[in-house]
């Protein structure tokens, strides 16, 4: 798995800030994946899960501005996805005995989750971007 953790290009979506956050919520997620191998407190193991769901609603809220403010026609389908991945992500991570926790399906689910949004759902999001720039900077041009 360890290997399917280090950030590659293909998980770009195109936009500088959006991938930067990706990159971030990539490496919380090796962190957990790290740090639960150690015999660490679980005090410290529940408040790395609470980084993980905490940057997750930062992100999905960056995410959402970026999309009202580029007028994003699938704003709402998408948003409601975030709302289902949080209450998902909290619904997985609030129940963990952490006692008899299964890492590898901990991992395997935060690292599954990652891909599938961000090389899908917002994969089209960047698409989207990158035409309403072409067709911006076009606007721009016809302007001068």
């Amino acid at each position: 798995m360890e290997n399917k953790l280090i950030w590659k290009k293909e998980y770009e979506i195109g936009d500088y800030e959006i991938d930067t956050e990706h990159q971030i919520f990539l490496k919380i997620i090796t962190k957990i994946n790290r740090e639960f191998e150690d015999d660490l407190e679980i005090e410290y193991k529940l408040l790395l899960l609470n980084e993980l769901y905490k940057y997750a609603d930062f992100h999905f809220a960056s995410e959402e501005n970026r999309m009202i403010l580029y007028k994003y026609p699938d704003y709402k389908t998408h948003k409601k996805t975030h709302e289902a991945l949080l209450t998902e992500l909290s619904e997985q991570i609030g129940f963990f005995n952490f006692k008899h926790i299964d890492k590898h399906k901990l991992i395997d689910f935060l690292f599954n989750w990652f891909m599938h949004h961000t090389t899908s759902l917002d994969l089209k999001f960047g698409e989207y971007l990158s035409k309403v720039r072409i067709l911006n900077s076009t606007l721009v041009l016809a302007d001068i």
